[in-house]
């Protein structure tokens, strides 16, 4: 009922990494640009993204998967790092298609690098993405640092991506063992403003828009009360339409986005 009131074919601001919903602001697309350089160019098996909560990060993962699709870059994501070390390596040997994985951990990693060295000599490069990479316990961190043992005198075998929140950074460089080893450090800040501004109006032109829809006023509180952080800007854009349309509003206007702002609150 709301998207019908606003003339939209579907929600435009739900929290799902959906790749249509992609839109193009600066820090976005150089947080892309550049970890597609890494993963697919450099290969020099691992780089770091780090953001505040709601900032991205898995939309970031999301927008690389859906770009290496059909290359011989195969993405695959561990949503959650709370894991140990052996189930860490299950997951990657089903993901490289091993299956079944031997019980044992010595046996496990030879049939891994095994497997990785034979997908590399047939010019695939799976890649692994840690996502929530700031739980990860002291020993799962050292295990990633042996995943990217895997390799010749060429390339890496593996080139694992971790994602996490600001903390993560800081653990990583009291681990010199596998802070040297990062490639990439990239860390996406909140939006600005205008960046807000054209964040929203792509979510709902992708949403089928054919109007304004917040005015201008709307979206300069729209960034405000958000501080630019794009989980928090879907959910007091969602909220805002929801109680437009109870209103009957002919527009989002700044007081509206004040008035569900403040709910939050």
């Amino acid at each position: 009922m709301i998207e019908q009131y606003w003339g939209l074919s579907q929600r435009a601001f739900a929290n799902t990494p959906d790749p249509q919903f992609v839109v193009r602001t600066e820090p976005f697309d150089e947080g892309l640009a550049r970890l597609l350089y890494d993963v697919t160019e450099l290969r020099s098996g691992l780089s770091l993204v780090t953001g505040e909560i709601g900032c991205g990060k898995t939309m970031l993962a999301a927008a690389l998967c859906d770009r290496l699709a059909g290359t011989p870059h195969a993405v695959d994501v561990l949503p959650y790092s709370r894991v140990s070390p052996t189930q860490l390596l299950q997951f990657l040997a089903q993901a490289v298609g091993i299956e079944k994985a031997p019980r044992s951990k010595p046996a496990l990693v030879a049939a891994l690098g095994a497997r990785l060295a034979t997908a590399h000599a047939e010019g695939r490069r799976p890649v692994l993405v840690v996502d929530e990479a700031q739980l990860a316990t002291p020993s799962l961190l050292e295990e990633i640092r042996l995943l990217t043992n895997f390799e010749d005198r060429r390339d890496k075998h593996l080139h694992v991506v971790l994602l996490g929140q600001p903390e993560l950074r800081g653990r990583i460089a009291k681990a010199p063992q596998i802070d040297q080893r990062v490639s990439l450090r990239f860390h996406l800040e909140p939006l600005d403003a205008l960046e807000v501004a054209t964040y929203v109006e792509g979510r709902l032109r992708v949403a089928g828009a054919t109007r304004t829809i917040f005015d201008a006023a709307a979206l300069t509180a729209l960034a405000e009360r958000s501080g630019g952080v794009p989980r928090l800007i879907n959910n007091i854009a969602t909220q805002a339409l929801f109680v437009g349309a109870m209103r009957k509003a002919a527009q989002v206007n700044a007081e509206l986005v004040s008035d569900v702002a403040d709910d939050r609150e």
